[in-house]
């Protein structure tokens, strides 16, 4: 009751009463976007795997640039750590994915289609229409319902506090049809315009209707919000059928690369699922390949990953340095060995294979890839005692804006600030760090902190004494 107290305070402060008739602004948006993602952070755990959200949000940027062009939104996305298939769309270009979308997920444009049916409905105001339908409700049904449609159940709502009775007015809220053929449209447009076959948005959708009666009852919130009508299917399925005859497009036109896809999926299973369940049945599948005597290099790849989640790290190194020699010589397979020598302690082994990584530049994940490299480089840097070294490179990844929603990072860098005595930018860092968690109390203190020890007439400064504005206000009552 307490947190769905305090999402409807949020909401109260976030949906003011608007004159009749009046679409809510963009800096409104804006606003609701970021207060949105403040309570979706606090109450939910997001992932903070640096390589996977950079490569999702590359891939939404990619969509942008190539299939929206202008866009009045800088659209940043999130996963969410729940096996429900589910993502949803806020104001402001912010977007929120479940790691169990990936799971039906085969290639990269069905993954595309996702994120562009998602730009769709903040393009075309979608939400902003639903706040349109809000303000003219009781603000106590308005709060329930709308936060069933933005947590979209799953673990995420029940934390969220949504009852039943919440979640079954949520077709009052829900996106119409229309909305939903607009947005199938439009997203249509983005991912061809983008070069990824279209064909993706048909795939997923004809996924969504075979789905068993368990299936469904397991993924009903997301059809709830998106209602999936066969005349929906049949329409797009009609537009798929004017390009059947255009040359054809590429499944992975922003990787070119079919294994990266393959593995950035692995990785969201491996990081979202309970490593003790994945291990029984890894291990079952792989005694079962052995059997058939079909050695399958990925599954023992995808073994070893959640072998290090669990802290096996010398059952993980064996596993991996097998995998290895039977996957495809891909530098990102070397920085999971790096990752799995750093997590286990083995700092200098981790440095002697990151600095042997070798990364084409001319590959359009190189700059992916190369963050990654840099971020390990620089956690070993800092492990090791080379501190001012470590410091450079954390600097290089803030000021390039590569990491700027990764909580994780602003801690590692907060702790190394610290020791160099950098104490303002170690608490400006850790001021991040709780901010992103959700934690407005602890990041308006940090915040407070930095003004005493930074110089007035710097940047950060400035951005601190801004923080503590916004934050004051936050608090959280004990």
């Amino acid at each position: 009751m307490r947190k769905l107290l305090l999402l409807w305070l949020l909401l109260c402060l976030v949906f003011s009463p608007l004159p009749l008739q009046a679409l809510i602004s963009l800096e409104e948006e804006e606003k609701i976007g970021k207060e949105v993602l403040q309570e979706v952070s606090r109450q939910t755990e997001l992932i903070q795997d640096q390589e996977v959200l950079y490569y999702i949000n590359s891939l939404g940027g990619f969509l942008q640039k190539r299939g929206v062009g202008f866009s009045p939104f800088n659209f940043q996305f999130f996963l969410i750590k729940d096996p429900i298939f589910n993502a949803f769309s806020v104001p402001g270009g912010y977007i929120f994915l479940n790691s169990g979308i990936f799971d039906p997920l085969e290639t990269e444009d069905e993954l595309a289609s996702i994120l562009g049916h998602e730009m769709a409905h903040n393009l075309a105001r979608h939400v902003a229409k639903r706040i349109e339908t809000i303000k003219k409700m009781q603000i106590a049904t308005t709060a329930a319902t709308l936060a069933a449609i933005l947590f979209g159940g799953g673990k995420a709502g029940e934390i969220a506090g949504i009852t039943s009775t919440a979640l079954a007015q949520t077709k009052l809220l829900a996106y119409s049809r229309q909305d939903e053929e607009e947005a199938d449209r439009i997203g249509f447009e983005i991912i061809s315009k983008a070069g990824f076959n279209p064909q993706a948005m048909v795939r997923v959708m004809e996924r969504m209707i075979k789905l068993s009666d368990f299936a469904i009852e397991l993924n009903y919130r997301y059809l709830l919000s998106h209602p999936l009508s066969q005349e929906r299917y049949v329409y797009l399925k009609n537009l798929a059928e004017r390009t059947k005859n255009l040359p054809m497009k590429d499944q992975y036109a922003f990787s070119h690369d079919e294994f990266y896809f393959k593995r950035i999926k692995t990785r969201v299973k491996a990081l979202s699922e309970d490593p003790a369940d994945l291990l029984v049945k890894l291990r079952s599948e792989l005694r079962e390949a052995e059997i058939k005597g079909r050695e399958d290099p990925y599954l023992r790849y995808t073994f070893a990953l959640v072998l290090a989640r669990a802290r096996f790290f010398k059952s993980a190194e064996e596993e991996m340095l097998r995998a290895l020699k039977e996957l495809p010589q891909k530098p990102y397979y070397l920085l999971d060995l790096a990752e799995l020598y750093y997590l286990s302690g083995n700092y200098a082994q981790a440095l002697t294979v990151l600095q042997g990584i070798k990364i084409d530049e001319s590959l359009p994940i190189a700059k992916i890839l190369n963050t990654k490299v840099k971020y390990l480089t620089a956690r070993c840097l800092a492990e090791t005692g080379s501190l001012e070294k470590a410091y450079k490179l954390f600097q290089e990844l803030y000021e390039d804006n590569l990491v700027n929603q990764d909580y994780i990072f602003f801690y590692y860098f907060g702790l190394l600030c610290s020791r160099l005595d950098k104490q303002g930018e170690a608490h400006f860092y850790f001021g991040r760090h709780y901010e992103l968690k959700g934690d407005f109390r602890t990041a308006s203190y940090h915040f407070k902190k930095a003004l005493s020890f930074l110089p007035k007439d710097t940047k950060m400064y400035k951005e601190a004494e801004e923080k503590v504005k916004v934050y004051e206000g936050k608090r959280e009552k004990p």
